[in-house]
C-alpha cells in the first residue's frame, strides 16, 4: 500500500468533483464524501502502476444526488485524467447502496477504481 494524499489521488479526485458537477458553493448540489481511499502496487509483464481504489457517499435531494451519479457513470470513465509521470489506463465506477436520510434527502455509496501506469 502506498500514503494517502499524493497527486495521484488529489488529481483523480478533481476528475471524480468535475466529473459529477459537485459545488461546495452550490446549496442545491448534492455533497462528496470521501469515506476511504486506498492505493495497492499494481504490475504486469510489460508495465509498472498502482490501483486506486475510493469508496465515497454522495448526499443531497433525491434528484440531485441521481442526477450527479447519472454523470458519474457516464463522464469519468471516458474522462481525460491528467497526472505527471503517469498515465490513467482504466476506470470503474461502481455505484453501491441508496438510502433515504429524511425529506427527500438521500445518500448513495459508490466505489470509483482507477488504474494508472507508471508513463
Amino acid at each position: 500500500m502506498r500514503p494517502l494524499g499524493n497527486h495521484i489521488h488529489a488529481a483523480i479526485l478533481r476528475a471524480i468533483g468535475d466529473s459529477g458537477a459537485f459545488d461546495a458553493t452550490d446549496r442545491e448540489k448534492p455533497t462528496l464524501t470521501v469515506e476511504s481511499m486506498q492505493s495497492t502496487d499494481w504490475a504486469s509483464a510489460t508495465f509498472i502502476g498502482a490501483t486506486h481504489d475510493f469508496n465515497l457517499r454522495i448526499t443531497g435531494s433525491r434528484h440531485s444526488v441521481a442526477a450527479a451519479l447519472c454523470l458519474l457513470v457516464g463522464n469519468l470513465p471516458d474522462r481525460n485524467i491528467p497526472i505527471a509521470g503517469h498515465i490513467v489506463a482504466e476506470v470503474a465506477v461502481i455505484p453501491g447502496t441508496q438510502y433515504t436520510i429524511g425529506n427527500d434527502m438521500i445518500a448513495n455509496s459508490l466505489t470509483v477504481n482507477v488504474l494508472t501506469i507508471m508513463d
